[in-house]
């Protein structure tokens, strides 16, 4: 009788840590501005100023890409990391070569990777020859 008390309270403390930081995801849109033609995904984006949003109604990360009043791409995270908050981190982007590699959202907690498995691992391990820039990103 106890332990299924134990294991009902567990189970309803995570689904609130779950509920919470989806909630904190929902509400995170922003803008960057790209000082290079970048591909991010399959999408090939110009140099220039861009908002974005999560869509939230979905689990894997989907970003909705705005150029002024035009969409302009949708784009699909290959992994996700939860980080701790930190009200004090930016949010930002790593680009490298041309190609967007990691959007680290500081205010959701949340760093969504893009690329090839190959691409990420020489990313996670610091080992890329290419050189990266990291493009600043205002989130609300």
């Amino acid at each position: 009788m106890k332990s299924n008390r134990t294991v009902t309270v567990l189970f309803g403390v995570g689904c609130l840590c779950l509920a919470t930081g989806l909630l904190r995801a929902a509400d995170v849109a922003g803008s960057f501005t790209l000082p290079l033609q970048t591909h991010w995904g399959s999408a090939v984006l110009s140099a220039g100023d861009y908002t974005f949003s999560l869509d939230h109604t979905t689990p894997n990360g989907r970003i909705l890409l705005r150029r002024g009043n035009d969409g302009v791409a949708i784009v699909l995270a290959q992994g996700m990391d939860v980080t701790p908050y930190s009200a004090s981190a930016s949010s930002s982007m790593l680009i490298v070569g041309n190609r967007v590699r990691s959007l680290h959202l500081a205010t959701a907690g949340l760093t969504y990777t893009y690329g090839t498995d190959q691409g990420r691992k020489e990313l996670l391990a610091g080992r890329s020859g290419v050189p990266g820039i990291s493009v600043l990103v205002s989130t609300k």
